[in-house]
């Protein structure tokens, strides 16, 4: 097996990191028990930072990675609840 480090591992690597840093201070910062809004936010930081680290492991899927951070975009500023419209 030939393992080669290069700066996309280096890249992968730290995006990973930082991915995993942020939610665990979500983590830490959210209340007691999950509840719709937690489990949105840690869905979204687990997508955004897998979508990311996609994006560095080949040159032709930065497109891809770009759709997919912009339909969580769409979805978070679209999101509405019961308790919202009443």
């Amino acid at each position: 097996m030939n393992f080669q480090v290069n700066n996309a591992t280096f890249g992968i690597i730290g995006v990973l990191l930082f991915g995993m840093i942020i939610a665990i201070l979500a983590l830490r910062h959210m209340k007691e028990g999950f509840g719709l809004n937690n489990i949105r936010i840690l869905g979204i930081i687990i997508v955004a930072t897998f979508s990311s680290a996609l994006a560095l492991v080949a040159n032709d899927s930065i497109s891809a990675a770009i759709g997919i951070l912009g339909a969580i975009a769409g979805y978070l500023f679209g999101v509405s609840t019961t308790a919202d419209k009443n």
